[in-house]
C-alpha cells in the first residue's frame, strides 16, 4: 500500500505537469521535440536505473543485511562509487553525442526540430546521472521496507518541472522552443531535489552517504555480474520505447506528442499495479529459502494474492480505457492548445494501449519472482525476444494504423513476454500462482464499468451534456460499478492492502 501511495502521488502529479505541458505546448513541433528528449533521458534512466538496479542490487543487500550489517553497508558504498564513476561518464558522453542520439531516436525530424530536440537531450543527460544515483538510494530505502518516501520523491521532479514552464510561460511570456529549454532545466534541478530528500533517510540507515572505490568487497562481483542481464531484461524494454519513439517520429507532426500523452495515462495504473507489487515483493521474495516445498507453497500463494489483484485492477483499468479513452483524455488534458482533436487522437492511442495493460503489469510480477532468485538470464532472453516481436508488428501496422499501429505491436509482444515468463516461473517455483486467480469473477467485475459507463454515456449524450461534465460523470460512474462488483464478488479489499504481511 505504501508502494501504492508513493507511486500513485507520483504519477498524479506527474499527470498535472503533463497537463500543464499539454496546455502551453499542445501537439506542436516543441511538444514532439520534449516527447523525444525526455524520452531518451527516461529510458537511459531506467536502462542503468532502478529497474536493472534493483534487480541486481537489491537481493544482494537483502541478502547480506539478513547476515551482517556492516557487510551490506560497505557493499552498498562500494557499489556508490561504481555508479558515481558510471554516472560521470555517462553524462559526459550522452552532452558530447546528443545531436547523434536526437537523430536516432527521432530520425523523421528535421531542420529546427531536430536541433531543438539535440539541445534538449544535451541538457537533460545530467539529470539522468542524478537520477541513477537515485536509483541507488530508492535500493537502499526498499531493502529496509522504507517504501513510501522513495516512490513519492519523484513528486518534486514534476514538480520542479511545473514551476518552471509556469513560470517562463505566464510569468515571463515564454513560449515555443525557449519555453521547451526552460522545462528541461526545471527537470534538472527536480532530479536533484529529488536524490536530496532520500539521501538523509540513507544516512541513517547506513550511516554513510560517500563512495568507497574499494576493490574485492563481497558482493560486488555478485551485483555487477547479475546487472548485464538485469539491464538486458528491464533495459531491453526500455529500447522499445526508444524504437517506438523513432517509428513514431515518421507519422507527422503532433504523433510524438500524442504517443507521450497516452503513455502517460497508461503508465498511472501500469506503475502502480505492475510496479507497485513487485517493488513491495522484491526483498521479501529474496529473503526465503524455497528449499522445501512448504516454503514454495508459500511463495506462491504470495505470487497469487500479487496477481489476483493485479488482474482485477488492471483488466477493468483496461476496459475503461478501451471504452472511454476520449473521456479519459479529455479530463485530464483538454484545455488550451489541446483541442478536441488531440483529445480524440490521445484517446485511440490509449484505447490501443488498454488491451495490454493486465499483460505488462502481471509480468512484473512474474519477472520478480525470477529476479529474487538470481534469474536474469531466461528473463533477459525474453525481453529481448519481446522487442523484436514488437517491432516487426509495429512496422507492420503503423502505415495503416498510425500511433495505435505502433502501440499494438507492444501490445502483442507483452502477452507474448507473459506466456515466457509464467513458463520460467513454474520452473522454478513448480508453479505460477495463476491457476488460482479468479479469472471468471475478474471479468465479470470488469465488465461493469463498461456497462454502467456505457449506459452514463448515452444519458449525458441525450441531454447534451458538456464535454467536462461528461466525462466526469462516466468516469465516476465507470469506477463506482467496478468497486461495488469487486467487493460484492470478494475480489479486492482495502482493508487487505493496509494490512501489514
Amino acid at each position: 500500500m505504501l508502494v501504492s501511495i508513493g507511486i500513485l502521488a507520483s504519477r498524479i502529479v506527474g499527470l498535472v505537469r503533463q497537463k500543464v505541458i499539454a496546455h502551453y505546448f499542445g501537439t506542436t513541433d516543441a511538444a514532439d521535440a520534449v516527447a523525444a528528449a525526455f524520452r531518451v533521458g527516461n529510458i537511459t534512466q531506467n536502462l542503468l536505473g532502478e529497474a536493472a538496479l534493483s534487480a541486481s542490487f537489491v537481493p544482494v543487500y537483502a541478502r547480506l543485511r539478513l547476515r551482517e550489517p556492516t557487510l551490506a553497508t560497505r557493499f552498498a558504498r562500494a557499489l556508490l562509487g561504481v555508479l558515481f564513476v558510471a554516472v560521470v561518464v555517462l553524462s559526459a558522453l550522452g552532452a558530447l553525442f546528443a545531436p547523434a542520439l536526437a537523430a536516432v531516436v527521432a530520425a523523421g525530424f528535421e531542420g529546427d526540430k531536430l536541433a531543438l530536440t539535440a539541445e534538449l537531450v544535451r541538457i537533460l543527460f545530467p539529470m539522468t546521472g542524478v537520477l541513477v544515483l537515485g536509483a541507488w538510494a530508492l535500493g537502499i530505502l526498499t531493502a529496509h521496507r522504507r517504501f513510501l518516501l522513495p516512490y513519492v520523491a519523484p513528486v518534486l521532479w514534476s514538480v520542479a518541472q511545473i514551476a518552471a514552464v509556469v513560470v517562463a510561460g505566464r510569468g515571463f511570456g515564454i513560449r515555443g522552443d525557449a519555453l521547451a529549454r526552460a522545462l528541461a532545466w526545471g527537470a534538472v534541478g527536480g532530479a536533484g531535489l529529488q536524490l536530496a530528500v532520500m539521501l538523509l533517510p540513507v544516512y541513517r540507515l547506513i550511516g554513510s552517504i560517500s563512495p568507497t572505490f574499494e576493490r574485492g568487497v563481497e558482493g560486488v562481483g555478485e551485483a555487477l555480474a547479475r546487472f548485464p542481464s538485469s539491464l538486458a531484461a528491464r533495459g531491453v524494454i526500455q529500447i522499445s520505447g526508444l524504437v517506438d519513439t523513432f517509428l513514431v517520429s515518421f507519422l507527422g507532426a503532433g504523433a510524438n506528442a500524442t504517443f507521450q500523452y497516452a503513455q502517460t495515462i497508461y503508465l498511472l495504473p501500469m506503475s502502480v499495479l505492475g510496479t507497485g507489487e513487485a517493488a513491495a515483493a522484491l526483498p521479501a521474495l529474496a529473503e526465503q529459502d524455497v528449499t522445501s516445498d512448504d516454503a514454495r507453497r508459500r511463495v506462491l500463494s504470495s505470487i497469487t494474492t500479487s496477481l489476483t489483484r493485479v488482474f482485477t485492477l488492471s483488466l477493468a483499468a483496461s476496459v475503461v480505457f478501451a471504452a472511454f479513452g476520449v473521456e479519459v483524455t479529455t479530463l485530464l488534458f483538454r484545455g488550451g492548445s489541446f483541442t478536441a482533436s488531440s483529445a480524440s487522437d490521445v484517446g485511440a492511442a490509449l484505447s490501443a494501449y488498454a488491451l495490454g495493460l493486465p499483460a505488462n503489469a502481471a509480468s512484473r510480477i512474474l519477472g520478480t519472482a525470477s529476479f529474487a532468485r538470481g534469474d536474469t538470464r531466461r528473463p533477459a532472453l525474453y525481453a529481448t525476444l519481446r522487442v523484436i516481436v514488437s517491432t516487426a508488428v509495429s512496422v507492420a501496422l503503423m502505415t495503416r494504423f498510425g500511433v495505435p499501429g505502433v502501440i499494438f505491436g507492444a501490445v502483442v509482444a507483452a502477452w507474448l513476454e507473459l506466456a515466457l515468463l509464467a513458463r520460467n516461473v513454474r520452473a522454478t517455483y513448480g508453479g505460477t500462482g495463476l491457476a488460482a486467480v479468479p479469472f471468471g469473477k475478474v471479468v465479470a467485475a470488469s465488465i461493469a464499468p463498461a456497462a454502467i459507463g456505457i449506459a452514463a454515456k448515452l444519458g449525458l449524450r441525450a441531454v447534451g451534456a458538456g464535454p467536462f461534465l461528461s466525462s466526469t460523470i462516466i468516469l465516476i460512474c465507470a469506477g463506482a460499478a467496478f468497486l461495488a462488483a469487486a467487493q460484492f464478488m470478494k475480489l479486492f479489499s482495502i482493508r487487505s492492502l493496509l494490512r501489514r504481511h
